[in-house]
């Protein structure tokens, strides 16, 4: 079942106490076209409803995340209001029923911001998937497969970068489990790996200690966490199928989901060739259904799933 009528659904975020899923939209195909958020009503997911807010000027979504607390209803959402020149982080926050947007973050570190998780109003962190430099030094890394996409962190203040790049950085997450032990999960499309990282606080600043790779054999792209604390990451198989699609709406991509288990082991759980969905970018399970976004194509996917082991 196709969930229509949404340009380049690329990221999606869920509040599964009521039910929605929010979605980053942007068609990347029309050059300068502007992008929105849409919200999808999970007990009736037949069509999206754009969000009613005022968006800032030249926003053009990319990665989201939701931060919700007792006081605080917020979207954080990437967004390039000049494509590989100028890049933001703009905040939508919910008061009752309406939206507004309250605030921007911007800073040098964000090089070339991909996908974002919000732990509070005091910490985010960031994944690039470029460093500096624009189009030439962007193509130039991608050719040669140079490491400089680093992750940044935000303390609620400042930014600073905790390192480790990649050659192209994608999704990524933060978690804590029962025992209060910190992760911070980061895809690696280039090395076809995600990275699970331990977090180590100093004053209360995270360090990333020495990561373990979990080689999935597929570029993967945005990380999700379901209810029983698995992560799901869908995996690009192919870069050429994935480019040809770029151009070419028509061209399939194929499109796999994984699911990770907090020990590293994984399993892949849904595969297509690209025809039910091309260059597939987020996964999202939830009460029996498969949630998939893409890139390009304007519809989410959502199937039929069993969320077990």
């Amino acid at each position: 079942m196709k969930i229509e009528g949404l340009p380049g659904p690329e990221d999606l975020a869920i509040d599964r106490e009521e039910k929605i899923l929010y979605v980053s939209s942007h068609e990347r195909r029309i050059q300068n076209r502007l992008g929105k958020i849409f919200t999808i009503d999970l007990k009736n997911p037949s069509f999206p409803t754009e969000l009613f807010v005022k968006y800032p000027p030249e926003f053009r979504p990319h990665g989201i995340s939701l931060l919700k607390t007792k006081d605080t209803y917020r979207l954080y959402v990437i967004s390039h209001p000049k494509f590989y020149e100028v890049h933001t982080i703009e905040i939508f926050e919910r008061k009752g029923k309406e939206w507004l947007h309250v605030g921007t973050l911007t800073d040098p570190l964000l090089t070339s911001p991909n996908d974002l998780f919000v732990v509070s109003e005091n910490e985010i962190f960031l994944s690039n998937d470029h460093g500096t430099g624009g189009v030439p030094r962007y193509l130039w890394d991608d050719l040669f497969g140079f490491k400089r996409a680093e992750i940044s962190h935000y303390d609620g203040k400042n930014w600073s970068n905790l390192g480790n790049p990649l050659s192209f950085g994608n999704g990524i997450l933060y978690t804590k489990d029962s025992r209060g032990n910190e992760f911070l999960y980061r895809s690696g499309y280039s090395d076809r790996s995600v990275f699970q990282f331990p977090i180590r606080r100093e004053q209360g600043k995270p360090v990333l200690e020495e990561p373990k790779r979990i080689h999935i054999h597929s570029g993967p792209d945005n990380l999700e966490l379901d209810s029983q604390g698995r992560i799901f990451v869908v995996g690009h198989g192919s870069t050429y199928r994935f480019l040809r699609h770029v151009i070419n709406p028509n061209y399939y991509s194929p499109t796999q989901v994984f699911r990770i288990s907090p020990d590293g082991n994984f399993q892949e759980v849904f595969a297509t060739s690209g025809d039910l969905i091309s260059a597939g970018s987020t996964a999202i399970p939830f009460e029996g259904r498969l949630y998939i976004a893409q890139v390009f194509n304007p519809y989410i996917l959502n199937c039929k799933y069993t969320n077990s082991n």
